[in-house]
């Protein structure tokens, strides 16, 4: 039986990227694009994991992320969220920035369905408790697998163009 991934983010493209990612995997991906929508699924579907982008509409990614780590029922789902933020201060599992590398979102999803805290799940240490701040020097995780793309690299304008 597949794992359940849900994606919550409004962009078509990467919800299309999501699922052609996960084609050849045993993980059956359920996209949303809305909040609201996102966590209705998490009530009825009882997903194995979550990715959710901050932004959307209706609530965001990180009314997601404490929704679900707020409710006993499903608190042990693994939640990421597609950019850092606050994502640490409502307890998610992780982040990926956009844009991201398929392998490297493969890796992340199966690690944590394994029950194991993948490598570079964080771009930052923790910060420190207070106000919550991102550092202009965060790096994504794609570095994990090869250097970040110069700022006039064609895919990353491609997904910038999209969103």
């Amino acid at each position: 039986m597949p794992h359940k991934l849900l994606l919550a983010d409004d962009s078509v493209t990467i919800q299309r990227v999501i699922e052609l990612t996960f084609a050849d995997e045993d993980v059956q991906v359920i996209a949303v694009g809305n909040g609201q929508d996102a966590i209705d699924r998490v009530q009825r579907d009882r997903p194995d994991i979550i990715l959710a982008d901050v932004g959307m509409p209706e609530r965001n990614g990180y009314e997601v992320a404490a929704f679900v780590k707020g409710n006993p029922a499903t608190a042990h789902i693994p939640v990421v969220l597609l950019d850092e933020g606050r994502a640490r201060a409502v307890g998610c599992d992780g982040v990926l920035v956009k844009p991201f590398e398929p392998q490297i979102v493969i890796s992340r999803v199966k690690d944590l369905l394994a029950g194991r805290e993948p490598a570079g799940m964080w771009s930052a240490p923790p910060a420190p408790q207070g106000p919550t701040r991102q550092a202009s020097s965060d790096v994504d995780l794609r570095s994990a697998a090869s250097a970040a793309p110069a700022a006039s690299d064609p895919l990353e304008a491609y997904f910038d163009r999209l969103d």
